[in-house]
C-alpha cells in the first residue's frame, strides 16, 4: 500500500513526448562530475527516480540482456517505467520492453495491468476492437540491483499521433484519415468496456500509437539504424556510483515524407490504443488507487467535480482526442490549470446539470455558496472553430462531437452508438 501511496503522487510522462527525442545522432559519455552540456538529458526520466524509496528505475543500457530478450534501443519513457526495443534471443523478432519501476512493481496488486492485458489478448480475439488495443506477448520479473521488477513485451509500435500530427500543413490531418482513425479508436474502446470490463481512464493522442504495415520485417527493412550506438549520460546515482541514462529513440512513422495525402496507403493507416498502467475495472471504480484521473485537458465534468465516474468518461476523452486530431490543436491548452477545467467546460459546453452538481463532491472547490463559478471565462462554443475549417463534414464532426460531449454522463453516447454515426460512416 505505501507503494501504492508513493505512485500516486508521481505526476505521470507521456512516452517519448518531447520533439528533442526524435533521433540518435552519436554517442555522448559524461565524466560523472562534468557538468552536462547535452540538451536531451532533461527530458529523459528523473535521476533521483532510481532511488527505490522515490520510484526506482532499473538501470539498462542497449546490449543489456532480461530475461531471454536483449536490449536494442531506448524507445522512451514513462513516470513509471522505461520502455526498449528488444529482440527474442534465437528469434529475429523485435518486441516492445516495458520495464517497470520498483514502486510501480510493489503496486501491481491495486494496479492490476497484467490482468488487464491477459484480459485483452484473451477475453475476445476475434473482436473487430482486439486488433486496435495493445497485445501483451510476455512477462516476467527481472532482478535488479535494488528489488525485482516486472517487464511487460508487446508488440513494437511506431509514434503516437500526437508526435505524428506535425507531419501534415498547420498539423490537420485530411478529414478522411482523422475519421479512419477514430474510428478504430472507438473500436478499441467498444472492445475494452463491453467485452474486457476496462475502463481506459488516459484515452488521449499520446496514448494512440501507430502500427507496423506489414510483419516483424518491415522493422529491419526500414530502420536500418536500430543498433546503431545511442547518445548516453553518464551521472552520479542518488545511492552512490553511477547512473548511465540513454537518450529516447521511439519508432517514427511507418510512411515515408515523401508519400502525398493523395496516396492509398493512407487508407491503410493502423493505430492501437496503449497504456493500461492506470485502467480500471468498471465494476470496481471505487476501488480504483485515484479518484481524480484522466490528464486535465481531457478531463470529463464528472470526474472535475467528484460525481462519480465509469466508462462515459473515457467518450469524454475520445471526443478531445478526435477535436485535436482533427483541428490540430488541443480544445483545452495542454498546460491548463486543474481548477480552471470546469470553467472551461461551461464556457464551451454550456452550464453543469444541477444533477451532476448535487453529486459533486468537489463542487465547492468551484462553485461558491450561491453556486456560482468562483472564475468564469467568456461563452466560446467548443463548435466554433470547427466551421473555420470549411471541411465538407464539418457539420456531421460538430454532431458526432456533441455525442460525446453531452456534460451529463448519463447521456453521454456509448461506443456502440458511436460506431452508427454518420460521420464515421462517411465514405470520403
Amino acid at each position: 500500500m505505501q507503494a501504492l501511496k508513493r505512485l500516486s503522487l508521481l505526476r505521470r510522462f507521456s512516452i517519448a513526448a518531447s520533439p528533442q527525442l526524435q533521433s540518435t545522432k552519436n554517442t555522448v559519455s559524461q565524466s560523472p562530475t562534468q557538468p552536462a552540456n547535452v540538451d536531451w538529458e532533461e527530458h529523459e526520466e528523473k535521476l533521483e527516480d532510481y532511488d527505490p524509496a522515490i520510484n526506482g528505475y532499473c538501470p539498462v543500457v542497449p546490449g543489456d540482456v532480461l530475461g531471454s530478450y536483449r536490449i536494442f534501443r531506448k524507445l522512451g519513457w514513462g513516470v513509471y517505467s522505461t520502455v526498449w526495443l528488444a529482440e527474442s534471443q534465437g528469434s529475429p523478432d523485435l518486441f516492445a520492453l516495458k520495464l517497470m519501476t520498483r514502486v510501480a512493481t510493489e503496486a501491481q496488486g491495486q494496479l492490476h495491468e497484467l490482468e488487464f492485458l491477459q484480459r485483452i489478448r484473451d477475453q475476445s480475439p476475434l473482436h473487430p476492437g482486439h486488433a486496435h488495443v495493445i497485445q501483451m506477448k510476455d512477462n516476467f520479473y527481472h532482478q535488479g540491483p535494488h528489488g525485482r521488477h516486472l517487464c511487460v513485451v508487446t508488440e513494437p509500435l511506431f509514434q503516437s499521433m500526437s508526435n505524428f500530427l506535425p507531419r501534415f500543413p498547420h498539423k490537420i490531418m485530411p478529414p478522411r484519415l482523422v475519421r479512419s482513425v477514430a474510428r478504430q479508436i472507438v473500436l478499441g474502446l467498444q472492445y475494452l468496456h463491453d467485452e474486457c470490463n476496462i475502463i481506459h481512464t488516459d484515452i488521449k493522442p499520446d496514448n494512440v500509437l501507430m502500427v507496423a504495415p506489414n510483419s516483424q520485417n518491415f522493422f529491419r527493412d526500414n530502420h536500418s539504424g536500430l543498433g546503431n550506438p545511442p547518445e548516453t549520460f553518464v551521472a552520479r546515482s542518488p545511492l552512490g556510483g553511477t547512473i548511465t541514462r540513454t537518450r529516447s529513440d521511439p519508432l517514427l512513422s511507418p510512411i515515408p515524407e515523401s508519400v502525398s495525402l493523395d496516396d492509398d496507403i493512407w487508407n491503410h493507416l493502423k493505430v492501437k490504443i496503449t497504456d493500461l498502467g492506470i485502467a480500471c475495472w468498471a465494476n470496481k471504480v471505487s476501488q480504483h488507487f485515484t479518484e481524480i484521473i484522466q490528464s486535465p485537458p481531457l478531463r470529463a465534468p464528472e470526474v472535475a467535480i467528484g460525481a462519480g465516474w465509469g466508462t462515459p468518461a473515457d467518450i469524454w476523452s475520445l471526443g478531445c482526442t478526435t477535436y485535436e486530431l482533427y483541428m490540430g490543436q488541443a480544445l483545452i491548452p495542454e498546460d491548463v490549470d486543474e481548477l480552471l477545467v470546469p470553467p472551461l467546460h461551461v464556457s464551451l459546453f454550456g452550464q453543469y446539470p444541477e444533477e451532476l452538481l448535487k453529486r459533486g463532491k468537489h463542487r465547492h472547490v468551484f462553485y461558491d455558496v450561491n453556486g456560482s463559478l468562483k472564475v468564469t471565462i467568456p461563452e466560446k462554443p467548443f463548435y466554433a472553430d470547427i466551421s473555420k475549417r470549411n471541411a465538407p463534414d464539418a457539420e456531421l464532426f460538430t454532431d458526432f462531437l456533441r455525442r460525446t460531449f453531452a456534460l451529463n454522463p448519463d447521456q453521454r453516447a456509448t461506443c456502440r452508438e458511436l460506431l452508427e454515426h454518420p460521420w464515421l460512416n462517411l465514405e470520403k
